[in-house]
């Protein structure tokens, strides 16, 4: 047996093994980063529920429906308490902006968020308070707020 034959064969075949297997790496890291993705907007998605749905409390509600009317009307403490449950909400949006512009984020899952967060946007206790506190923000998530057009707020 010629042994520069087998050793040419043995070359080729662990040239074959490394591709088989970049291959493979290829398909494992497309998996990984697409199962990142969704977990990303699994949690983006769940934060905005939870955040969203401290509403529900009734004086919390009231308070927003008050602000709503007339703002200056709050108490000090009405504010805090509102600002504070607002921020998280807000903050919400900021990342589901910043991993949308990071292409993390599906389109479709980002333009009904946006619409809606345009809504949100036209509440005028959200707009007092991003009026107040949009310095917290991202200066490019505050650059796409301000040019948000946003709609009519309507409970009913």
């Amino acid at each position: 047996m010629n042994w520069d034959a087998t050793a040419a064969i043995a070359e080729i075949l662990a040239a074959i093994g490394v591709v088989i297997s970049l291959f493979y790496l290829g398909r494992q890291i497309r998996a990984q980063n697409r199962e990142s993705r969704l977990a990303a907007m699994h949690e983006i998605s769940e934060a905005f529920r939870d955040s969203y749905g401290q509403f529900r409390d009734g004086e919390l509600a009231e308070i927003m429906v008050r602000g709503n009317v007339d703002f200056k009307s709050l108490t000090d403490v009405e504010k805090v308490r509102l600002f504070a449950t607002l921020n998280p909400l807000l903050k919400v949006f900021e990342e589901a902006f910043w991993q949308f512009s990071q292409d993390r984020f599906d389109e479709e899952l980002w333009l009904p968020m946006v619409s809606q967060f345009s809504f949100f946007l036209g509440s005028p206790t959200v707009t007092q308070a991003w009026e107040q506190r949009r310095s917290h923000y991202n200066a490019n998530f505050q650059k796409f707020v301000d040019g948000l057009d946003k709609q009519e707020y309507k409970i009913h």
